[in-house]
């Protein structure tokens, strides 16, 4: 397989590559349901955190390379199986979002299910199978999911984020190429109050309260990987050039809480749970996103 070469663009190269990043970020989710990962040591899957809800940083799809099991099939930021219609991913997947971000983001989630519902958060295991769901309503319910995850993975969704997100402060963005496009991941920083929006469930730890008090984090805001080119370490080398001129106290990444390898990937970085999120709006069941949680990493500077 071909070299993957890393790059770092500035404000102005991102902006005029972004109709070709956008191309990359569709593809990456429509990657086909139960695709199982190549062997190999790594797991790098696909966007691994969720996009954040309006006027919060979006960490996408990760592509985990985290040693250890795989994600498999079914299984987020960062695990490697966008779905298509917009399934999330993960890179460790990662769709991603992050990341992650955002909701990361960052992408492929492994778990994720055609037309955007996720394993353990959507149709298997979380209130559509067993909760008395059947034939029309099961039907309805699941049209909905579909629709509001193709709504919130789609290309229009993506550049409108994307527009807003290349203009904040210490905004970085890298790209790996061979030197067709196949990753990317951008952050920035930003105030915590937005980055954690609406905030904790059970409030923000006391440690993380005092290191970003009164300093911005730095956002993740999307890992993004292509199927093919995952568990190749991309998106650990992606991440690591990223947070190299990152600076802030601490890195931080809004993840699937649902995605087992997007949260895999995080902790063999180094990355920490920072704690459980509140849902980002009172949505009707069939349009919220999975549950998020953050994940940080200190960054000493």
């Amino acid at each position: 397989m071909a070299e993957v070469f890393l790059r770092r663009l500035t404000r102005w190269q991102a902006e005029q590559q972004r109709e070709a990043i956008a191309d990359l970020y569709v593809t990456a989710y429509r990657e086909p349901p139960g695709a199982a990962p190549p062997p190999g040591p790594t797991a790098d899957t696909g966007p691994v955190a969720h996009a954040a809800p309006a006027g919060a940083p979006s960490a996408g799809a990760g592509f985990p390379d985290a040693p250890g099991p795989g994600p498999g099939a079914a299984g987020g930021g960062l695990a490697e199986t966008g779905r298509p219609g917009g399934g999330r991913p993960e890179d460790g997947a990662p769709g991603t979002g992050l990341a992650g971000g955002g909701r990361t983001g960052t992408g492929l989630h492994a778990g994720e299910r055609a037309g955007g519902g996720r394993t353990g958060s959507g149709f298997t295991g979380s209130g559509l199978t067993g909760s008395g769901l059947t034939g029309g309503a099961w039907d309805r319910e699941a049209a909905e999911r579909a629709r509001a995850g193709a709504e919130r993975h789609g290309r229009r969704a993506f550049l409108d984020r994307f527009a807003e997100h290349v203009g904040q402060p210490e905004f970085g963005m890298i790209i790996a190429s061979t030197p067709t496009l196949v990753g990317f991941a951008y952050g920035f920083q930003a105030d915590r109050a937005r980055v954690w929006h609406p905030g904790f469930q059970t409030g923000i730890p006391s440690e993380i309260d005092e290191l970003t008090y009164s300093r911005p984090v730095f956002s993740l805001a999307e890992l993004c990987v292509l199927p093919a080119h995952r568990r190749r370490g991309i998106a650990t080398r992606l991440v690591d050039q990223l947070l190299t001129r990152a600076t802030g106290p601490l890195a931080t990444a809004t993840v699937d809480a649902t995605n087992p390898p997007a949260r895999h990937a995080f902790a063999s970085w180094g990355w920490s749970r920072t704690g459980a999120l509140l849902p980002a709006a009172p949505l009707p069941d069939a349009a919220r996103e999975p549950d998020r949680e953050a994940w940080s990493r200190r960054l000493g500077r």
